[in-house]
């Protein structure tokens, strides 16, 4: 097919995939509990393409590779749109670091921290329509489409096409305050048309030594209409369960792939020791995308 014509590989990890476990304990800055047991644990329900920065040389990352028979608009489309976001990602780290309260409110994009050679990722996803027979134990209430998952970078810049995107709180202190929520309870996120979701992720995690959390989330496909009366399409047999497809499409805020990644002397003290070793930006960044692809423990 044409999507599938620059396929995901471990030296290209951009392009198109369509096996993807995010459901995995691999987070070395947020515990992630598993949806299931990894024996039986099994790809998301989705499909993804997915392009890299477009400057080769500074981010060290591949070039970008298109479908040569996608619509004539789909590359000017992306690259448009990724450029938007590279902008919006600059004023948000500015907001950052004001709120950190940083000397420097430019401090993120400074000395090689976020520039031209960051190794950001632009993400489009589809999330197919699904239906549900009845099982022998019943219909399930959840039905997952991505997993529990942390994202890599500084942060996320999330356009979601509908419902069904769900977090789980902390419940150790936030800003001195005691969560009320219980540890296994996920919270909906409300669909707004005409607005970005920004999830925090594992490398302001480290940044903030746990001041910050980095936003274990997960997709759930969310039911449109239930009842035995329903019938397949394919079928013809009851369906108790059927959600409509989801699309969405995801900036990942990847630093430079030298960053430093170390724990801020502001977020230290005698109470919050040092939680984490300096990490290489690039390093964790590829660490993380090859558990997610089952190339690595």
């Amino acid at each position: 097919t044409i999507k599938a014509s620059v396929p995901m590989t471990n030296n290209y990890p951009y392009g198109y995939e369509n096996h993807e476990s995010l459901g995995i304990k691999r987070s070395t800055a947020t515990a992630v509990k598993t949806d299931q047991p990894s024996s039986v644990l099994r790809h998301d329900s989705k499909e993804t393409f997915s392009i890299g920065p477009i400057d080769r040389e500074k981010s060290g990352m591949p070039s970008r590779k298109w479908q040569k028979d996608a619509p004539a608009n789909f590359a000017p489309a992306l690259t448009q749109y990724f450029n938007a976001m590279e902008g919006l990602a600059s004023v948000l780290f500015r907001g950052l670091a004001l709120a950190l309260q940083l000397d420097d409110s430019s401090w993120f994009l400074n000395e090689g921290r976020f520039d031209e050679g960051h190794q950001c990722a632009l993400r489009i996803l589809n999330y197919p329509h699904l239906e549900f027979e009845e099982e022998e134990e019943g219909p399930k209430k959840v039905h997952i489409r991505a997993g529990a998952h942390t994202d890599y970078g500084a942060m996320t810049i999330l356009k979601s096409g509908g419902p069904g995107l769900q977090l789980q709180l902390s419940s150790s202190k936030t800003n001195g305050v005691a969560s009320t929520v219980d540890d296994t309870a996920w919270i909906d996120v409300p669909h707004l048309s005409d607005a970005f979701i920004i999830n925090l992720g594992d490398l302001m995690q480290r940044w903030t030594n746990d001041k910050w959390r980095s936003t274990l989330h997960r997709v759930i496909a969310v039911a449109d209409d239930c009842g035995i009366d329903q019938k397949s399409d394919y079928d013809n047999i009851p369906v108790v369960f059927q959600s409509v497809r989801r699309q969405s499409i995801a900036f990942f805020v990847n630093m430079n792939g030298n960053a430093n990644i170390v724990p801020f002397d502001t977020c230290i003290d005698d109470k919050h020791p040092s939680q984490y070793d300096a990490v290489k930006a690039s390093d964790y960044l590829i660490k993380r995308h090859a558990q997610s692809m089952g190339n690595a423990t």
